[in-house]
């Protein structure tokens, strides 16, 4: 009598922690400062101001394109999104490499950015 009670205790209690296993988010390469609204992204290829010029001027239409560029996916609330953001001096960021990304404010006048590079999982570690 009483394992015919523990059973779906047990059952419900497994269930549970699957499916909030499930929510959470992988560690990732590193942190990224989610509380002022940078994202984990990855590059997908490398742009000049030329192939950039159209999507930084979608965004802001007086925005000056120079230097050099990266196309860069990320994932928002709840779907995947493809932006052109700008690469600062400095960063080396090859295609297939997670960044830090600030999105775009285009009504602030503010494209979207690489803030920095992330640094590789350890071996063994959690890789997203």
């Amino acid at each position: 009598m009483r394992t015919s009670r523990i059973l779906p205790r047990l059952c419900a209690g497994a269930t549970l922690s699957i499916l909030l296993a499930s929510c959470a988010q992988p560690l990732g390469h590193g942190p990224v400062d989610w509380d002022h609204g940078a994202r984990r992204g990855r590059v997908l290829e490398l742009l000049d101001a030329g192939a950039a010029a159209d999507a930084v001027h979608a965004c802001v239409a007086a925005a000056p394109v120079q230097g050099r560029y990266a196309r860069v996916r990320y994932r928002g609330t709840h779907l995947h999104h493809t932006v052109v953001a700008a690469l600062p001096d400095g960063i080396d960021a090859l295609p297939g490499a997670e960044v830090e990304l600030w999105p775009a404010h285009c009504a602030d006048g503010h494209v979207a950015r690489v803030e920095r590079v992330l640094a590789p999982p350890a071996p063994g570690g959690n890789a997203s």
